[in-house]
């Protein structure tokens, strides 16, 4: 039985239902299908036919009876393939059919597991450190802002169909192992003059071009962390480019308004956005005064850790590559039960951490896991990848099976491996980042990898910076060799980025001159990727679905007037019909330009709700009415919110922009479904094909 919660809505997968079983019958174009399944967490793989889908859990936080639904589906499902723990504390599933889909989302429902919104164009799952909620020095145990924000913004109109995707991280004290820095928007708790409170970053991220996150706020209260998403969701939304995917994330609106135009953007939204908010929906936390911060590198958990809550300890489990077979589940929530423990978290290492381990019961513990095929951290085996060509549409060489055959060695240092040039194993903010890439050699094509070298990954700390590139099939040596050459030259206590940095470019350049020269004679051997017997290619698919589907325009301004009518109905409550009129303004001129863009023309700019309401009336005749209302009803709000409006005048009015917006939706889907009725006749005509 599915229980409603605020992440998983039954009557949500019924409606996808429906739009699978269309899709399956021809009766939904593959574009807009793609929208709907993205928004559910599902995506194409590189296996024609079958589908990855991801699961959603905020924070990472796992218990029992949900391990145990992620062995069933596993089993069920997979095909043997085994889940994946991503870098952001997501599990993901494998070698799904479509025709399968709907009964696993159900069946994961039934055990409390989310997919909504767990892809696309949305706020994708929200990230935290592996201690969060039992370390000794937070300032506060960021869960319930996690989860509140979480909570406050699934199925919300304005993060449905945003840009491009959404990444928001809250760090519980200053030495941020959740990598504040690269994310759209990260909270870092702290305390200022005595008084609790969180420094606020904005517009960081990985990929291609990554970019530090700037600080907006240095101190804010406990009370604006909701507030403070809204303006910077909604500044994502109205800002950022939706014609250019690759660059619509949100950093690059600083490089468009430089960071004092930024900001001062933001602070345009946060007024909106306060003056809408209702301080009873404000978020508490349990503040405390932390002893210190952590002595042990940033982001990384490599032993069993002492808990703030008595004589126990979190104890952090390495998951071989992150991947977990039916089994593991199985005999991971077994060793839970038998040792009474109830709550586990995925880490962005891709391992686990199970909590409030007895001190006297690690040992027993440890032989119980390795029974199991899992176990505590080793030295080396600190070693993240993403899928590459295992599964992914944009893989291009086979980072799963290289970093089988690495190690951070006896400096125990982070190595992580990427299949193309995108951030999704985050190689530059780690010791030894490889980047999958193709290299032309004497006039062959060769599977080869670049190296970055220290990356820090905290708010202190640096990208990695682009060392020298060579043969996948020699990348194991490369990073052996560095690893080496690291733990014999550092000096004391010497971190690998400061050395890295210390030695420079050049230096690694000279120490792995041997294997990045490429002689024709060595071409037979250099022309296979790991694992594979067919010779490479590259056979990435564009930009992939990881960049999200492109929006429906038409659907895009109507869920803006959802928008507006949900912040309408918090001004009502604070009685400023003032901001209700803008509101009510604001959904009658959206609707308009949604019905001319369903007719395939583009609103004019800048101009009055009059001339808006004449090229109703001049693109679609038959529509002369609802323009006719349309001014009429603009004529009455405005006379509303310029003329000291009341509780008592708003009800009326409200529910005539409510039925006038209503109608002019159900007309747009109407001269959608014309529209395209007449393009596939005219392909089909025209002979040409028509895939669905």
């Amino acid at each position: 039985m599915i229980e409603t919660t605020p992440l998983i809505q039954p009557e949500d997968i019924d409606e996808f239902e429906k739009s699978v079983n269309d899709y399956l019958d021809g009766n939904m174009e593959e574009s807009r299908f793609l929208g709907e399944r993205l928004l559910r967490g599902i995506y194409g793989q590189r296996q024609n036919g079958l589908y990855m889908v991801r699961t959603k859990l905020p924070g990472g936080w796992l218990n029992v009876r949900q391990i145990e639904g992620y062995a069933e589906v596993v089993e069920r499902f997979s095909r043997g393939v085994p889940s994946h723990i991503s870098t952001r504390q997501d599990i993901q599933l494998y070698a799904i059919r479509m025709t399968e889909v709907v009964d696993l989302l159900r069946t994961l429902a039934s055990y409390g597991i989310a997919t909504r919104e767990a892809g696309g164009n949305t706020i994708r799952n929200i990230t935290t450190c592996g201690m969060a909620g039992v370390c000794p020095h937070e300032h506060v145990d960021v869960t319930p802002f996690l989860d509140g924000l979480a909570e406050h913004y699934i199925f919300h109109p304005l993060t449905r169909w945003m840009p491009r995707k959404f990444k928001i991280a809250f760090v519980g004290c200053e030495a941020d192992c959740a990598y504040a820095s690269v994310h759209d928007i990260a909270y870092i708790a702290t305390h200022k003059d005595g008084k609790p409170g969180f420094r606020v970053l904005a517009g960081g991220g990985l990929g291609a071009v990554p970019r530090r996150a700037i600080e907006i706020e240095s101190f804010v209260d406990e009370s604006m962390v909701l507030p403070i998403g809204g303006a910077l969701l909604a500044l994502h939304d109205k800002y950022s480019d939706r014609t250019r995917r690759m660059r619509s994330r949100m950093k690059f609106l600083i490089d468009r308004f430089g960071e004092e135009g930024f900001i001062e953007k933001y602070r345009e939204e946060l007024a909106r956005t306060l003056a809408a908010f209702d301080e009873s929906d404000a978020i508490k936390g349990d503040w405390q005064e932390p002893e210190q911060a952590w002595t042990r590198k940033v982001g990384r958990l490599r032993r069993p850790e002492k808990q703030s809550n008595g004589d126990l300890y979190a104890v952090p489990v390495t998951v071989p590559r992150g991947n977990l077979e039916a089994e593991h589940f199985r005999g991971l929530a077994q060793v839970m039960k038998d040792e009474g423990l109830t709550r586990a978290r995925t880490l962005q290492e891709q391992n686990l951490i199970l909590f409030d381990v007895p001190g006297d019961r690690i040992d027993a513990l440890q032989q119980a896991l390795q029974a199991v095929g899992l176990g505590l951290p080793r030295v080396g085996d600190d070693v993240v990848s993403c899928p590459g060509t295992d599964s992914c549409h944009l893989g291009i060489t086979a980072s799963q099976r290289v970093a089988v055959a690495l190690s951070g060695g006896g400096a125990d240092l982070s190595v992580r491996v990427n299949g193309c040039q995108n951030g999704c194993a985050a190689t530059t903010i780690t010791d030894i980042g490889l980047m999958g890439r193709g290299w032309r050699c004497e006039g062959r094509l060769i599977p080869a990898y670049t190296i970055w070298l220290g990356g820090e990954g905290s708010v202190r700390g640096e990208f990695s910076f682009e060392g020298p590139k060579v043969p996948a099939v020699r990348a194991p040596s490369a990073v052996r060799r560095i690893q080496e050459s690291y733990f014999n030259d550092r000096q004391g206590d010497e971190e690998f980025g400061p050395w890295s940095r210390r030695k420079g470019r050049a230096y690694f350049d000279e120490l792995l001159k041997e294997l990045t020269e490429v002689r024709e004679v060595e071409l037979p051997f250099l022309i296979r990727d790991h694992g594979d017997s067919h010779v490479f290619e590259v056979s990435s698919s564009g930009v992939g679905e990881c960049a999200g589907s492109k929006t429906d325009p038409v659907d895009k301004l109507l869920l803006d007037v959802a928008y507006e009518k949900r912040l309408r109905a918090d001004f009502v409550v604070k009685y400023k019909f003032a901001d209700v009129g803008e509101c009510l303004n604001n959904m009658l001129r959206l609707s308009g330009e949604a019905l001319l863009k369903a007719a395939s023309v583009d609103a004019e700019e800048n101009q009055s709700t009059e001339q808006l309401a004449s090229q109703i009336a001049l693109a679609l005749p038959e529509d002369v009415a609802l323009s006719s209302e349309l001014v009429a009803l603009a004529k009455a709000v405005i006379l509303f919110r310029d003329n000291n409006p009341d509780e008592l005048a708003f009800p009326v009015l409200g529910e005539q922009v409510d039925d006038w917006a209503e109608r002019v939706r159900l007309r747009c889907r109407v001269v959608q479904g014309a529209s395209r009725a007449a393009a596939l006749a005219k392909q089909s005509d025209s002979g040409v094909g028509v895939s669905v």
